[in-house]
């Protein structure tokens, strides 16, 4: 009885504190409703609202879209920072000036998993280094597992000395940033350096390299990219706002009955480190070779890594159709399918 007061006791000394803590953290944050941000101040919108006008966040402020919520604006210019919350979204009527040139300062617009950011207008890099003349600060992307960034207008990157778009998200996940007018920036920039990074250009590609990105362009369409293109995005680059069926489309996972019927075979070869029954592997239908443990685990081989395209250098010099791995740099099992080498991901098994 004694254990059981006490436990209850620690229940609401924890309850209390973390009712104190959100308590902090919701008193440091102002409600936003539009308002006229100040610098230096976070603020945070919960629910949904709609402005029909350009909002500004200035240096060193932050606004929060909250888990979940929405805004729709006419336009943004981020300054500061702008956070989009899991399964939030931020809508665009006009364009996004993200970052100012040769301020020295910081600024980012950051998605969280399944979050979007969708804009009628265009997209425009502020590089606060001047062309690295004051290295040290950013003007970035940062996109999370199974984000998109669907932009309409044009993308105009000014930096020259580090990529735009990164990925902050699971390593096996990925995100799509898509570009459906016009893509230029500085003609040795870098777009991304992470390969989690979908790269869609559906118009021309001016003085911007893809970097790592997995890209797809210029005047990208399903055909010329199957793999990487999209579920929910149409093809035609004048169709925009399709952001949110993109990210719906987004780890939405099919799965099908195995088939049934009768073996056309059983397994003739086990090995097992438990107590051996007389009838097994034999009963294991339509198996080469069955493995049974309830306490060990199966390591196949591990290497150090692979690149996804066989280079001079990767740890398997000549690999072979169905041969597996396991990268220890990138953190999966990786497939080579005879072209490529492919971390292995959840997929509908049709």
């Amino acid at each position: 009885m004694d254990n059981l007061n006490f436990s209850a006791i620690n229940e609401k000394f924890i309850f209390l504190l973390m009712a104190l803590f959100y308590g902090i953290v919701g008193a440091q944050c102002t409600a936003y409703t539009g308002q006229a941000m100040n610098p230096g101040q976070t603020y945070c919108l919960t629910g949904s609202l709609t402005l029909v006008n350009d909002i500004m966040i200035p240096e060193d402020a932050l606004l929060i879209i909250q888990p979940g919520a929405s805004l729709i604006v006419k336009g943004i210019t981020v300054n500061g920072s702008l956070e989009i919350g899991d399964a939030g979204s931020v809508k665009s009527e006009g364009s996004i000036l993200i970052g100012v040139f040769g301020s020295q300062k910081n600024s980012k617009i950051k998605l969280g998993t399944k979050a979007y950011l969708s804009l009628t207008g265009s997209v425009s890099q502020g590089d606060p280094t001047f062309l690295g003349t004051f290295p040290g600060s950013m003007s970035t992307i940062d996109m999370g597992t199974y984000s998109v960034v669907e932009i309409c207008g044009t993308f105009s990157q000014q930096s020259t000395t580090y990529p735009f778009v990164n990925y902050v998200g699971a390593p096996l996940g990925k995100a799509y940033c898509i570009a459906k007018a016009q893509v230029s920036g500085g003609g040795t920039s870098i777009f991304s350096n992470d390969s989690q990074i979908v790269a869609i250009a559906m118009d021309t590609v001016t003085g911007l390299l893809p970097g790592n990105a997995s890209f797809c362009g210029p005047n990208a369409t399903k055909a010329s990219c199957p793999t990487l293109w999209p579920d929910g995005l149409p093809e035609d680059k004048f169709a925009c706002g399709f952001a949110d069926e993109i990210v719906h489309e987004l780890d939405d996972y099919c799965t099908k009955p195995g088939t049934l019927g009768t073996p056309d075979g059983f397994t003739k070869m086990g090995i097992t480190v438990q107590q051996k029954t007389t009838s097994w592997p034999e009963n294991v239908p339509n198996g080469f070779l069955a493995l049974e443990s309830k306490t060990k685990g199966f390591v196949i081989t591990r290497v150090q890594h692979v690149s996804q395209t066989p280079q001079l250098g990767d740890a398997v010099a000549e690999p072979k159709e169905g041969m597996l791995v396991y990268d220890i740099q990138d953190h999966c099992v990786k497939l080579y399918n005879g072209t490529q080498w492919k971390c292995i991901e959840r997929s509908c098994n049709d």
